[in-house]
Parts: C-alpha cells; sequence; structure tokens
C-alpha cells in the first residue's frame, strides 16, 4: 500500500523520488501544451509555467529540507491515507472523532487538513506518492486559477509579474495549504468588487476551516460592503468603524477572551528552551501568560497599533537565523510599497473603495500583530492575507482607470 510505504520511507533524494514526480511535471507540462496549442496562453505564459512547475524540485530536497515546513509531511501523510483506504491517519483521527470512513458527519467537524488535502487530492496528476506530490496539486489548482483571473485582467504578462511574486512561487512549490488559502483570497476579494456577493460567501465557506481568521478579517469587508455600503462614501466608513468600536465595547470580555486565548497559545507554542525542551511544556514551566494578558480594548488597539510596523515588514533583520528571513524583509518592504505605487500612479487616493479596501487590510494585520511571537508562521500568515489585496487593488485600478470618477470620496 502507498500508505505503508511512505510511513518507512519519504523516498527523499533517492531516483524513485525523481521518477514519480517528473511524472507529475510532465502531465502539467503536456496540459499548458494544450492550452497554448488552443491558443489559451501566450508563448510567454507557456515559457513561465514550464518554469512555475518545476519549482516544487528546486525546493523541497534541493534548496532546503522539506523538514523547514514539517507540516508537509502530515499533509502528504494524510492525503495518502484517504486515497488509499478512506481514513484519516491516527492523528488526526484522533483531534476529530467525527469524521467517519469516508463520510463527514458535520462540516465544521473536519480537520483543516483533511479538508484541505480532500480539494487538492482532486487535482488528476498521475503520484500521490512523496512529500512533494501535493505540491504538484498546487500547481495545478494554480495554473487554472491562472486562467481565471484573465477575465478579470486583460494584460496577460502583469498576471504573469503578479504570479512570479517570490513568496507565491515557495508557497504553492510546497504541500501546504497556503495555495488553497490565497486563491480563495483573490477570488472572494475580485468578486465583492464586481459586486458578485453570493459567489463571494460561497468562497468565504471553505475559509470557515482551512483559515477562520481570514473568514473573520472578510467577514468586515463583507458586511461593512454589502450592508454599510462603507466603500460608497467616508461618512458610511466612518460609521461602520463606530460600529465595530461600539460592539467591541459591548463584547469585550469575550472578545479579550478569544485574542488572549490565541495570543498565549502562539506565544506557548513558540517557546523553545533548547534541549528539547519547547513548546507549550516549555511554557507550562517558564512561561508567564499573565504579561501576555490583555486586560482592556483600549490596551488591544494600542498593542495592534505599534505593532503594525512589525507586522508590515517582518521578519526584521534583529530576528533573521536564514538565508531565507532577508528576502522575505526585502519582499516585505517590495510588497508594501508595490501596494502603494499602484494606487498612487493610478491616482487612487480617493477613490473610496480603495480606502475601504485598505482600511480593511490595515485592520486585519493589526489583529495579527497581537499574535505574531513566531516570526516564520506569521510571514506566511501576512503573505496570505496581503497578496490577495494586492491583486484587489490592482484590479480596482484597471477599474479606476477606466472610470475615474467612480466611488471617488464624498
Amino acid at each position: 500500500m502507498v500508505n505503508s510505504y511512505f510511513e518507512l520511507h519519504d523516498y527523499g533524494g533517492s531516483i524513485e523520488y525523481y521518477i514519480f514526480e517528473l511524472a507529475n511535471y510532465s502531465c502539467l507540462v503536456l496540459l499548458i501544451s494544450i492550452f497554448y496549442k488552443l491558443k489559451y496562453i501566450s508563448i510567454n505564459s507557456f515559457i513561465v509555467w514550464s518554469g512555475i512547475f518545476f519549482l516544487p524540485f528546486v525546493f523541497n530536497y534541493f534548496l532546503f529540507s522539506p523538514l523547514l515546513f514539517p507540516d508537509q509531511f502530515q499533509y502528504a501523510a494524510e492525503l495518502m491515507s484517504l486515497k488509499a483506504n478512506g481514513v484519516s491517519i491516527p492523528n488526526i483521527a484522533a483531534q476529530y472523532p467525527d469524521i467517519e470512513r469516508g463520510v463527514i458527519s458535520n462540516f465544521l467537524d473536519q480537520s483543516p487538513i483533511t479538508f484541505t488535502v480532500s480539494l487538492m487530492g482532486l487535482a488528476p496528476i498521475p503520484n500521490y506518492m512523496t512529500v512533494t506530490s501535493l505540491a504538484f496539486a498546487n500547481k495545478f489548482f494554480l495554473f487554472f486559477s491562472f486562467l481565471a483571473l484573465k477575465n478579470f485582467f486583460k494584460n496577460e504578462n502583469i498576471l504573469l509579474l503578479l504570479f512570479l511574486i517570490p513568496s507565491f512561487l515557495l508557497y504553492t512549490s510546497i504541500s501546504l495549504r497556503e495555495t488553497l488559502i490565497i486563491l480563495l483570497g483573490i477570488f472572494f476579494l475580485l468578486n465583492m468588487l464586481r459586486d458578485n456577493y453570493f459567489i463571494a460567501l460561497l468562497i468565504m465557506i471553505p475559509l470557515i476551516l482551512v483559515k477562520i481568521q481570514l473568514f473573520a478579517f472578510f467577514s468586515l469587508y463583507f458586511i461593512g460592503r454589502l450592508i454599510f455600503r462603507a466603500h460608497k462614501n467616508l461618512t458610511a466608513m466612518i460609521v461602520y468603524s463606530v460600529t465595530i468600536f461600539l460592539i467591541t465595547l459591548i463584547f469585550e470580555e469575550l472578545i479579550l477572551q478569544v485574542v488572549n486565548y490565541y495570543r498565549i497559545g502562539f506565544a506557548a507554542e513558540n517557546m523553545d528552551l533548547g534541549n528539547g525542551v519547547h513548546g507549550y511544556y516549555a511554557f507550562s514551566i517558564y512561561g508567564d501568560a499573565e504579561s501576555l494578558t490583555i486586560e482592556s480594548i483600549f490596551e488591544l488597539i494600542f498593542l495592534a497599533i505599534i505593532g503594525l510596523p512589525k507586522i508590515l515588514l517582518m521578519p526584521l533583520p534583529n530576528s533573521w537565523t536564514n538565508i531565507f528571513y532577508p528576502i522575505q524583509f526585502l519582499e516585505s518592504v517590495a510588497l508594501v510599497t508595490l501596494y502603494s505605487f499602484i494606487a498612487i500612479k493610478n491616482k487612487m487616493l480617493r477613490n473610496q473603495e480603495f480606502i475601504f479596501l485598505t482600511f480593511v487590510l490595515v485592520l486585519s494585520l493589526m489583529l495579527y500583530s497581537l499574535l505574531a511571537f513566531n516570526e516564520g508562521t506569521f510571514v506566511r500568515y501576512r503573505f496570505s492575507l496581503f497578496l490577495p489585496f494586492v491583486f484587489a487593488i490592482y484590479y480596482l485600478s484597471t477599474l479606476h482607470q477606466a472610470s475615474p470618477l467612480k466611488n471617488k470620496i464624498s
């Protein structure tokens, strides 16, 4: 059985690894060859996508060990277990006992890992055999997302450039759920900008499982745009902001309880005393939960504001521990610059839709900053949130160029 073999040997660096994954790569290249022959993509897209599809070989086992992102093994093992015999691997099955053999009794009882690999495992690639296989499944869905996005972006070459952002290339080339999260975020925001509220709502539903934080952030945008019409004028956005503030005061105790729970949890996960003592065990002995506890909404707001620059630019130089951190720092600066450049070049600073989008992005980043104790984890979280907004404001800029007076601040 595939699963038993996987548990004994991960194939990393072996001839079998390259045979299995070259078959997956060849399948994807055949796919884009067909689309190129049918003139759905240009020669530039064909060349670029041939390179993008090859990247899973470049990252896992070549540039770095897959253990740099150890969750890949859990995703790969779960996918192989589901395909082999229809049941979850033991550690997931133990955490989610309501998952029956081949049947989910309740949508919300699923593991985020199980739900993610169940979707990504639908990709018709020939082999799901190694820790890298799911990365090729990610590439399959990434390519079809590119084709779908051509309906939003008429300039195919600029769209290609957005797909070449380094972290986008990295996270879609490993076996994690970031590809699904980012794509859901992009299509949610683009459909919202087209006033396709029902489609956007359907896209939000999977986020309940795969990224509950993004579901909450996008809910702020969905409610503000649909009910308060905060994208139409500044007054409506101010009313919405005051409403959010009043709700936080009314439900202060519950909100602080949830934020402190995740805040202390992330801090505990990140504690490492060396000599194998780390995580919750280390925190239970040496951690100080009281010093991390936020006591009021006003303290929460203050900490979120001062934490915003850090979450925007992390990993900061004082935390660099590997070669990727300086690259990711420069990319953080570049993404903030790109976001600003698109807005300034297209004269969108007085566009109310842009203002409201940016308001939701900043508010979401501020909330993330309260939890950002692990640089590596939150660089990934920040990117999964930020990139969909980059796609959204670029699309908005094309609408703004076509109708520069639309949604102007009033």
